[in-house]
């Protein structure tokens, strides 16, 4: 299995949640973050110097090993390549553990 995390422009949410339901791609989660990179901007406030982040929306896909491609392409494809910028990132996942209240904690077998 492997994790995919992708940052991207929150304007490109709707496009890229529709191209992975089209690719087969079920679950995952949409979170808010706030990215920040060596030069960006700074902000004064009230005499207090900070930096200003660029809102972004983090993807978490977890998918089998051969659903890995399509997933990334899809995520592609709802960027529709108008220079928007995103990041993406694949890693193993080596053990899947799922704790709730009717399993009394113990691993769920997958």
């Amino acid at each position: 299995m492997r994790k995919i995390e992708a940052v991207i422009p929150p304007e490109s949410l709707g496009n890229v949640s529709e191209a992975l339901l089209q690719a087969k791609i079920g679950a995952f989660r949409a979170i808010d973050v706030t990215y920040f990179e060596p030069g960006t901007h700074k902000g004064i406030y009230r005499g207090a110097e900070y930096a200003l982040g660029h809102e972004r929306i983090k993807l978490e896909i977890v998918v089998p090993d051969q659903e890995v491609q399509p997933a990334v392409e899809a995520i592609h494809l709802g960027l529709d390549g108008a220079q928007r910028d995103a990041e993406v990132l694949v890693v193993p996942v080596f053990d899947e553990i799922r704790l709730s209240a009717r399993s009394g904690g113990r691993r769920a077998a997958r």
